[in-house]
C-alpha cells in the first residue's frame, strides 16, 4: 500500500526577492509534485526545484520552470530526488512582488 501526503510549504507568502522555501524532508517518498499557485497581479516568475542530501546544501534539479505573469498556477514533479526538497524563486522585486502558495504531495 502506497503512503500519500499533502503539505503546505508556503501560504499567501509575499515575495519581493529571490526567495527560498522551506526544506521538507521526503526521503520515504518516491514521488513529488510541488503546486505553485500565485494571487493577484505578479511579475514572470522563474521557479527551480531543488534537491539536498542533508538540508542544507542545494543541488538544481530539472530546468527551471517559468510562470508566466498570465499564469496562475503550475505543477513541478520530481522523482529520484533523495531525502530534501524545496524550491527557488527569482523574478520578483520590490516594484512587482508576487504572492505565492506552494503545496507539496508526496507518494511512495
Amino acid at each position: 500500500m502506497l503512503n500519500f501526503a499533502t503539505s503546505v510549504i508556503e501560504r499567501r507568502l509575499k515575495i519581493s526577492t529571490a526567495h527560498a522555501t522551506h526544506p521538507y524532508e521526503a526521503g520515504w517518498a518516491g514521488e513529488a509534485v510541488f503546486f505553485v499557485q500565485l494571487e493577484g497581479d505578479h511579475p514572470d516568475l522563474s521557479v527551480q526545484a531543488q534537491i539536498s542530501p542533508d538540508g542544507l546544501h542545494w543541488v538544481d534539479r530539472g530546468d527551471p520552470r517559468v510562470i508566466t505573469a498570465d499564469q496562475v498556477i503550475t505543477a513541478i514533479e520530481l522523482a529520484n530526488f533523495g531525502g530534501w526538497l524545496r524550491l527557488s524563486f527569482a523574478g520578483a522585486t520590490p516594484e512587482q512582488p508576487a504572492k505565492v502558495l506552494v503545496h507539496l504531495a508526496l507518494k511512495g
